[in-house]
């Protein structure tokens, strides 16, 4: 059986800049394929075409696009780290008769996150919490004797102490609109080879930059909304979510601030990496066992 993988081109979302979360999402499903034949855009899947049907792992954020879902006959989906993405119109596509027929026929539904599977089980799907793909990275084998601070994607305006900021990298995830497919997969692999050698402490606001460093045993600062379903995973993980959103009143942003500010004092700067190896083993054996059914 021939095997594909998701690609991500963008090019219905008229994108500012790309975030290689996505990237990182498929190298992580990479991990349990031999090989890739093909590569599937997430964003067409209604109309993938191929001379044989394709093995894709369905891990990832997924969106309401013209032709985006459900995919093709050319496609045998694996649905596991699976999330619907928390907009009016994708939820209402995404739980239309048509699409929950699609899923009832390739259940069970992994989800990345409680609220996806919450609502598939509402409309009968059998549905379960797998987690995020991403937490499946294998753990390094030992800290870097002079580590580095990296601040991912991290606003000038989150008060960082300044011994952790003097010296600090920082690195974004997002690229350019027109970056080619196959740059934005070796910068994605790129930075998670650099994190893996080089970091001492990731301080970030992007869950995938999170989540792989997690899983590689680095110490993470995570800065975002503890409301946002998207990254409650984290918090199941045993991971603080420090709160950052800016509030669009003028007023509330300068009292934000001052809350920033005088969290500052509460947050250990000096985190221990968080041990979810039980987690990882028990995610990794079930999508072996589920990729192993098609290609034994």
């Amino acid at each position: 059986m021939k095997i594909g993988l998701l690609k991500y081109e963008h090019s219905l979302l008229r994108v500012r800049a790309q975030n290689l979360g996505d990237e990182i999402q498929t190298l992580a499903a990479l991990q349990f394929l031999p090989r890739a034949d093909t590569q599937f855009n997430r964003d067409t899947l209604s109309k993938a075409e191929a001379d044989e049907p394709h093995l894709l792992i369905m891990n990832g954020w997924f969106y309401l696009t013209p032709d985006s879902f459900p995919p093709s006959k050319s496609i045998l989906p694996i649905f596991v780290s699976f999330h619907i993405a928390d907009t009016e119109k994708s939820i209402r596509h995404f739980l239309s008769p048509s699409s929950i027929e699609y899923f009832k026929k390739h259940e069970p539904i992994g989800c990345r996150d409680r609220k996806t599977m919450e609502m598939l089980q509402f409309k009968g799907v059998e549905a379960f919490y797998s987690k995020c793909l991403t937490i499946t990275f294998e753990r390094r084998l030992k800290s870097p004797e002079n580590g580095k601070v990296f601040l991912v994607d991290i606003d000038r305006r989150i008060p960082i102490p300044r011994p952790i900021r003097s010296g600090a990298i920082r690195v974004s995830h997002l690229v350019p609109p027109d970056v080619s497919v196959e740059t934005k997969f070796r910068l994605a692999r790129e930075l998670l080879d650099t994190y893996r050698d080089e970091a001492k402490l990731v301080i970030t606001t992007r869950l995938h930059c999170a989540l792989p460093c997690i899983a590689m045993g680095i110490p993470v600062i995570f800065f975002g909304d503890p409301r946002n379903e998207r990254v409650s995973i984290l918090k199941d993980l045993g991971l603080i979510i420090n709160r950052y959103v800016l509030p669009k009143s003028r007023i509330f942003r300068f009292l934000h601030r001052i809350r920033l500010f005088t969290s500052m004092f509460s947050i250990n700067w000096d985190p221990d990496p968080i041990d979810i190896e039980a987690e990882k083993d028990v995610l990794c054996k079930l999508v072996r066992d589920r990729v192993a059914q098609y290609l034994i």
